[in-house]
């Protein structure tokens, strides 16, 4: 909305001096004996006061004088009637222009009406009185929006140029102010004949005000303003050019100080609001808000262009805000828009204008924060604005596309398809009515096409596809190349083509689509209202054409197009979340076919981010699409994590997006839900999941066209489910059904389609269970001909080599059962080995190839079963370490591996034994257990010896420890008990530090590379081979003890010579389960006090049964090799790491039990006990030991624990006995906290630790120490980097209860100590009773500190402990409650 300055003519703009008649009638106003010359010029000088200071009390005075003379003249003297009527009319106009006054307005027009009817044609004064007659009355047009005072004004100014000579001094003015009504009439009826007239008419003024004349400027902007009108209207480029020159011309001729300056600066910023129309530069855009802010800090409130600045300036924001997404601009436009309509009569003749403004730019409120309120809003003053310029109006089609909008956006939001019928209706008739030759005539139709696309999308008629079409061919061959518009029909076009072949599928519209983006995208600037959005539909596009042909370089072409788009459309913009929902599909997208797991973090991130851009307004339509997108994503993380609580996640999302009220996208959730149920039927084998999915696929199928490519996936998809079904119920309807889906999905793909081997494979696969079902060997062969067929369409590097060899090992294991042909069961064998390594799958498929060969080997007593075994344990580990966090995977070993097969570890070591291989057998149990541990500990390796090599040892010893610090630091993690749908969504935060994770951990393997090809580490940090494990006995033997199915033994390993195997026949897995289960039920049963007694006595039974079943063979053996007395280490598997080995023995009259025979101490694995001998080597002999106590009665009180009344006692016991050479201090009370006990931890290298202990079996990596303040979890201490930690006493309940769900892990707070640093630590397997602990730690001390101080006495104390206390002050299950691991 552009201003122009109206003139006012010199000649009657200053009061006439007049002398009245001699018949005037004296007044009764005071005024009687004056002297009426002096009258007028008291009037005349007060008016001329008021114009300097603006006094109202001046120009009141003026009207006063001037109204009583007035009233006084006696009826015919009609000069002085026109002289006094034209000063009032004068008054009344300098007053206005400062009050804004209707009032003022109306006198105004009344005197100088008057005045007209008196001055005639011929009077001198005649053209100036019609200059200013004609600027009111244009006026009050404006505010009230009576057309009959422009027709008027036009009429007079017409009548006045006719009369008015070429050289008379008021043409100029004349001239201006007929072409600025001509103008106005224009904006009322759109004649554009009008508007070319009103140009003419400036231009002719133009020429009258050469350089130098006052009013030059004036006429330079309004000639701007008209031309820039038409510049809008008919869009040639010389117009635009034409008035940018005007308005920086008058712009450099007008004064700060003019009035007219705050109008010529908003002039000046509509024309660069139509640069960046044009060529959407944005520097345009801003520096035309520049020139508006400016304005308006020097427009009063009462000027007359305000309202229309204030317009322009929220327009312009809001504009702004649709391109850089500054919420704040919106915001503000609102803010401005409000203003602008308070700052109006509600007849205001632009005041529908301002209405409409507003209304959009709370749509665009309404689009970001979904509040139901706004929309509202703007439907009301679009009607308003509806109501204010009917049918007949220029701009009523101007109001009628954004309503239709706001109806589409209504339906969209509340789903009333009335909404949507009612755009649409009202769209297509208006664009039947509106001329082809009407400006409005192309933006109309791009209304028509959406509100047609949108009801297409909810209704799937694909004539609304080809109406659009028809309608944008027919309109492009009209529009120049270069129209603004031209771009906005293109993508209409496009985007209808690529709507149908969504719909309908045929390459031929896919192309064309891609086609017509590409031309689009060529006419371009970057900085262009519609680039981001063809970015977005250019990528779409190609990505469609990828999931077509399989043509990677569509893919990742896409995924760069979504790229650039997120960076053009930031926070707010009005493609952002299309732009970053993209770009998270495509990498998505690309993870699935391609596999890099980098693509599958940042999917997660991206589209998390659009769920949570959503989160305010979860009423959105689109909402749903988020939330699938996500789960999608979740549901890919679970497919290669195995993580089933990502499976539920994935499957909530998905019903609650099914289940949202204004969901569009209906056939698309319902199957991405189908697949995810499909999926966790397999997971957990509930019927329902899988019914339901069965349901959900036979819905959501006939929803496509029958060739379109989703439809073909859906297919594929339905008969797996069937075909799982049938596996379920045996039903032969199930299968049947299976068959002719799959069928035909053949029979419908495109023969080069990318999926058709799949498919293929999948057919044999129920091929071959109807052959089975049906002892059919000719359907045998059909499933075999079936994955030749396959095969050949595969390379022999694609992932889906997979799924042929695992169905090629169950076929032909099948076909060997009915036929007995060997060979057909060394294919099978064969099959298994390739799935097992098959290229481009995840770790978890290849491990499930492995185990499943492991079984069939068993089964079958296949010589490949000890192979099987070896690679099972290898995948298992590589598997593992795939997840950056040690909670994670924790969580990925217990869901997945040990609840299937728990005893891998323990199976693998009996089947080595089986072969004869005992180094083998003790390798596999040592790579089999301890995973976590072992893992971590690889990047906590001491590499001292590379750095004596040469400089690039020394180089490569930094780098490795730089980076194995960096990923120990990435490894430990906490887990919430409880998560809600937020704390789901920030679960993806965590995907970028997995990526970062997955970096780190790539360059540590490179280094890794590179240490091994230095000369004597050519085995660095791989699993350790038998020669080198057998050091973890060079203080001692160690026995393992294997616990498996199929037999247990015990391997002695000593420092030299071959390991010794100890069969254990009166040992069973069962057996031991037994055992174990009854020590934890006198310990639950008996735990009473006055209860001693009886408890003792019910462990007796169960410690002889332990030594008869598994220790007594043992013992014969390790005392050939070892005499009484010596330390032994037990390095138990299975249920036997929760039971006291070192307590056990026959306990008969006679007979020695295990503590009067060996020193007993323990190891998780024997690479850990090599660690604690290895461990801080180099400084025990440099360094005097230190001492802390850290206590802690008090915990905090979330802890729910009691209080440890002992615990101070303790403390005060242990201070008394340390001795003067090592320094003591104390950690306890208020200070007793976590960063206190850290602290202490790092700095001390001997730690006795007193409080209570948690073993959390949930998360054992969360079980903790109570202390003041919060626990300190066994992950805190992980990863504390501790200085020279030695010997640690760790006087607390349950410290080394491992986790009876992973035992072979051995995950509790004592091997937490222990891999921390510290060589030798004293744990407990059961709760400690707090009134008798201080009896042991007496006991234990005395004998640590009798002689050498050194940590490794540790357990041969300990032993001296648990006999020398008073029997009748400590219970029997108090003096074996503690243990000692390590050296």
């Amino acid at each position: 909305m552009s201003s122009q300055i109206e003139e006012r003519s010199d000649a009657v703009t200053r009061p006439l001096r007049v002398t009245p008649s001699a018949d005037n009638h004296d007044s009764e106003t005071g005024l009687q004996n004056m002297d009426w010359g002096s009258l007028s010029d008291r009037a005349n000088s007060l008016m001329s006061n008021y114009n300097q200071t603006h006094r109202d009390e001046d120009i009141e005075e003026a009207i006063r004088i001037l109204s009583v003379w007035y009233s006084g003249l006696p009826s015919g003297s009609e000069n002085l009637q026109a002289a006094c009527a034209n000063s009032l009319g004068i008054a009344f106009h300098m007053r206005l222009r400062h009050s804004n006054s209707i009032e003022d307005l109306e006198q105004a027009v009344h005197y100088w009406s008057i005045v007209l009817e008196l001055w005639t044609a011929g009077s001198p004064y005649y053209v100036p009185l019609v200059v200013n007659l004609g600027g009111v009355l244009r006026r009050r047009f404006e505010w009230q929006g009576k057309f009959e005072d422009i027709e008027q004004a036009i009429m007079m100014y017409s009548a006045a140029t006719s009369s008015c000579p070429p050289d008379s001094p008021y043409r100029h003015n004349l001239l201006n102010n007929y072409a600025f009504a001509v103008y106005s009439r224009f904006e009322q009826t759109g004649n554009p004949q009008d508007l070319d007239f009103a140009i003419q008419t400036h231009q002719e003024c133009l020429s009258l005000r050469p350089p130098g004349h006052s009013s030059r400027f004036s006429s330079l902007m309004n000639l701007a303003v008209a031309i820039s009108v038409r510049y809008h209207h008919r869009g040639l480029v010389d117009d635009l050019t034409s008035a940018v020159a005007y308005h920086r011309e008058a712009l450099e001729l007008c004064s700060a100080e003019s009035p007219s300056y705050a109008t010529i600066l908003m002039n000046v910023g509509l024309m660069l609001r139509y640069s960046f129309e044009r060529n959407g530069d944005l520097q345009n855009l801003n520096a035309a808000i520049e020139y508006y802010g400016v304005a308006l800090t020097i427009c009063p409130d009462n000027h007359p262009t305000r309202s229309s600045l204030l317009t322009n300036y929220a327009s312009d924001l809001h504009t702004r805000f649709t391109q850089s997404g500054n919420i704040n601009d919106l915001n503000y436009s609102i803010e401005l828009h409000t203003n602008s309509l308070a700052n109006q009569s509600s007849a205001h003749a632009h005041r529908f204008s301002s209405l409409l403004g507003l209304a959009i730019a709370l749509m665009s409120h309404f689009k970001i924060y979904g509040v139901p309120e706004d929309l509202d809003l703007a439907m009301t003053h679009l009607a308003s604005s509806m109501a204010l310029c009917g049918p007949s109006h220029p701009a009523h089609i101007s109001v009628l596309m954004p309503w239709i909008n706001c109806l589409i956006m209504r339906y969209k939001a509340r789903g009333d398809i009335t909404d949507l019928d009612a755009a649409v209706e009202h769209s297509e008739a208006a664009i039947h009515l509106c001329p082809r030759e009407s400006i409005y005539y192309l933006p109309l139709l791009t209304h028509v096409n959406n509100a047609l696309s949108t009801r297409f999308s909810r209704q799937q008629d694909v004539r609304d596809l080809k109406r659009i079409i028809d309608y944008c061919d027919s309109a492009l061959r009209d529009v120049p190349h270069h129209h603004i518009t031209n771009q906005f029909l293109a993508m209409d076009r496009a985007d209808a083509l690529l709507q149908r072949y969504f719909y309908e599928g045929g390459i031929d519209a896919l192309e064309h689509a891609i086609s017509f983006y590409r031309n689009i995208m060529h006419d371009l600037s970057s900085g262009h209202q519609v680039f981001s959005r063809v970015l977005i539909q250019l990528a779409s596009a190609l990505q469609a054409r990828f999931e077509q042909s399989g043509n990677a370089d569509d893919l990742n072409c896409a995924v760069n197009y979504y790229r650039t788009a997120c960076k053009a459309c930031p926070l707010g913009h009005h493609d952002h979340i299309a732009a970053f929902s993209g770009l998270g599909n495509a990498l998505l997208l690309r993870y699935q076919i391609f596999g890099l797991l980098d693509d599958l973090d940042e999917s997660l991130i991206h589209l998390a981010h659009v769920v949570e851009a959503r989160a305010l307004t979860t009423d959105h339509p689109e909402h749903p699409k988020s939330l699938a997108n996500f789960a999608i994503a979740i549901f890919a993380r679970f497919q290669n994590q195995c993580d089933s609580t990502d499976l539920d996640i994935a499957v909530d999302f998905l019903q609650a997006a099914r289940d949202h009220p204004n969901q569009s996208e209906g056939r698309h959730i319902l199957t991405y839900l189908a697949t995810a149920l499909s999926a966790r039927y397999t997971e957990r084998e509930d019927i329902n999941d899988l019914q339901e999915s069965i349901k959900l696929f036979e819905i959501a199928l006939p929803m496509f066209a029958p060739n379109n490519h989703q439809a073909l996936h859906l297919r594929r998809n339905l008969a797996g489910s069937l075909h799982k079904m049938y596996a379920k119920r045996q039903t032969i309807e199930d299968l049947n059904a299976a068959i002719a889906h799959f069928e035909a999905y053949l029979t419908t793909s495109p023969k080069d389609h990318p999926d058709l081997p799949l498919a293929l494979i999948s057919l044999a696969s129920c091929r071959h269970m109807w052959a089975a079902a049906n002892q059919d060997y000719d359907t045998y062969r059909d499933a075999f001909l079936l994955l030749v067929a396959a095969s050949e369409k595969l390379s022999e590097v694609h992932p889906w080599r997979f799924h042929l060899y695992y169905y090629l090992a169950t076929i032909s294991k099948d076909y060997y059962e009915q036929t007995k042909d060997a060979s057909f069961l060394e294919q099978a064998f064969q099959s298994h080995r390739l799935a097992s390594s098959a290229p481009g799958i995840h770790t978890w498929d290849q491990l499930t190839a492995a185990l499943r060969w492991r079984t069939d080997a068993i089964i079958f007593h296949h010589t490949s079963a000890l192979e099987a075994y070896k690679t099972s344990i290898k995948l298992l580990d590589r598997h593992i370490m795939a997840t950056p966090t040690v909670s994670g995977r924790y969580k990925v070993l217990l869901g997945g591996i040990l609840r299937d097969t728990p005893s891998l570890a323990a199976d693998a070591t009996a089947c080595a034994i089986s072969e004869g291989d005992l180094e083998l057998a003790v390798e596999l149990s040592e790579q089999g257990r301890g995973l976590l541990w072992s893992q971590m500990s690889r990047f906590r390796a001491t590499i001292s010896d590379l750095r004596d090599v040469d400089d690039e040892g020394r180089q490569l010893a930094d780098e490795f420890e730089f980076l194995s610090a960096e990923l120990g630091r990435r490894q430990s993690d906490s887990s919430s008990d409880i998560m809600t749908v937020t704390e789901t969504l920030r679960r993806t935060q965590h995907e970028e530090e997995a990526h970062q994770y997955r970096q780190v951990s790539s360059r540590w393997d490179a280094v890794v590379s590179k240490i091994r090809q230095k000369q004597g580490f050519a085995y660095f940090l791989t699993p350790t081979p038998y020669k080198e494990l057998r050091a973890a006995a060079i203080a001692g033997p160690v026995v393992i003890i294997n616990a498996s199915i199929k037999r247990c033994d015990a391997i002695i390993i000593t420092k030299e010579g071959p390991p010794r195997l100890i069969p254990l026949p009166d040992a069973s897995l069962v057996g031991i389960a037994i055992i174990s289960d009854d020590f934890r039920g006198v310990l639950r049963n008996t735990g009473g006090v006055g209860e001693e007694k009886m408890r003792e006595k019910q462990l007796i039974p169960v410690f002889r049964r332990l030594w008869d079943a598994v220790l007594a063979p043992v013992v014969e053996v390790l005392l050939t090799i070892v005499p009484k007395g010596s330390r032994v280490w037990w390095c138990p598997t299975s249920k036997l790491t929760s039971l006291p080995i070192h307590a056990a023995g026959p306990y008969r009259k006679g007979a020695s039990n295990m503590p009067n025979i060996y020193v007993s101490s323990y190891t998780p694995t024997l690479s850990a006990l090599i660690r604690s001998r290895r461990q801080n080597a180099s400084k025990v002999a440099s360094i005097t030991p230190s001492f802390v106590s850290i206590g802690q009665s008090k915990p905090n009180s979330k802890s729910g624990e009691r209080e440890l009344e002992a615990v101070g006692a303790e403390l005060e016991l242990i201070k008394s006995l340390v001795p003067p050479s090592m320094s003591c201090s104390e950690v306890s009370g208020d200070e007793g906290t976590v960063s206190g006990a850290t602290q202490a931890l790092k700095t001390n290298s001997w730690v006795h630790l007193a409080c209570h202990g948690k073993q959390d079996f949930v998360q054992p990596f969360d079980s903790s120490f109570a202390l003041r303040d919060k626990p300190l979890r066994l992950s805190d201490i992980i990863q504390a980097e501790l200085e020279n930690p030695e010997f640690a006493f760790l006087s607390a309940c349950h410290t080394a209860v491992g986790d009876k769900n992973a035992p072979d892990e051995v995950i509790h707070l004592a091997a937490g100590m222990q891999f921390s640093g510290f060589r030798s630590v004293i744990g407990t397997m059961w709760a400690v009773g707090d009134d008798t602990a201080h009896y042991m730690v007496k006991e234990f001390y005395d004998a640590m500190f009798s002689g050498k101080i050194d940590c490794t006495n540790a357990a041969r104390a300990l032993n001296k402990a648990s006999k020398a206390v008073d029997k009748d002050k400590v219970p029997m299950d108090q003096r074996v409650v503690f243990i000692h691991i390590g050296a």
